[in-house]
């Protein structure tokens, strides 16, 4: 971090999938962060995020969870499917941090997971308590399969 202090992660991705269901309400129980991704140019990631893992979040998490919903692809300007104003639409209504990003152009990619980190210590630091805490990351993928 900025002040010196160093921050262990622990981050699991679950990939979108829902066949894990079972091992992944432990993650979301453990979770202090989340990182929801969809891809901006594929509108079922984006509603799977909607319809799916909102609900999951709010079914499992803890209260306090600190979420930043990320859309992706971005260098892929020509074939968006999902505004800017959609994805932000959605973070301010489920009171989310809303982020876009490039994997490719490496573009706030490192970003996402600073802000996670500073957000998630900001808070631990009133408590005191923890030295480390747990990033779940969800990318909503449909129809692709493990392995």
């Amino acid at each position: 971090m900025n002040d010196g202090s160093i921050i262990k992660l622990t981050i699991k991705d679950t990939a979108g999938q829902e066949r894990f269901d079972a091992i992944n309400e432990v993650f979301y129980k453990n979770a202090d962060c989340c990182l929801l991704i969809y891809d901006i140019t594929k509108k079922d990631s984006f509603e799977k995020i909607k319809n799916y893992y909102i609900n999951k979040i709010e079914e499992y998490c803890k209260s306090s969870i600190k979420v930043i919903l990320l859309g992706n692809k971005t260098d892929l300007k020509d074939k968006r499917k999902i505004s800017r104003e959609e994805g932000l639409d959605l973070a301010l209504k489920n009171n989310y941090i809303f982020m876009e990003s490039s994997c490719k152009d490496n573009y706030n990619v490192s970003d996402a997971f600073t802000a996670l980190v500073e957000m998630t210590n900001h808070e631990r630091n009133m408590d005191k308590a923890i030295d480390s805490f747990s990033i779940i990351t969800t990318k909503a993928k449909k129809g692709k399969k493990c392995c």
